[in-house]
């Protein structure tokens, strides 16, 4: 999601859950490095974290797809395709 007006990109700073992890509405979920700070990128449903599609240190342009959050056992795949695939990290600068 986008953390500021001016962004463009965000750095995978440190991921506070895993695959498999139960998640709340609004448990901290990640930390993403933008072009001004740090925000903390909390989970809006809640679930099982399904999908993991960046690593910590990845640069991930805006509306990426960095997470899936579902039913446990889910097939996420299909949501993935329509939203354009897998997440890839940003081209380097």
């Amino acid at each position: 999601p986008k953390m500021s007006d001016t962004m463009t990109e965000g750095v995978i700073a440190k991921w506070h859950k895993k695959v498999g992890d139960k998640v709340k509405t609004g448990d901290l979920v990640a930390e993403i490095e933008t072009d001004k700070a740090t925000m903390d990128f909390e989970s809006y449903q809640e679930g099982t974290l399904l999908y993991i599609g960046a690593k910590e240190g990845d640069a991930m342009p805006v509306d990426a797809v960095i997470a899936v959050v579902g039913k446990e056992g889910e097939d996420y795949k299909p949501a993935l395709e329509s939203a354009g695939g897998e997440a890839k990290p940003a081209a380097p600068k």
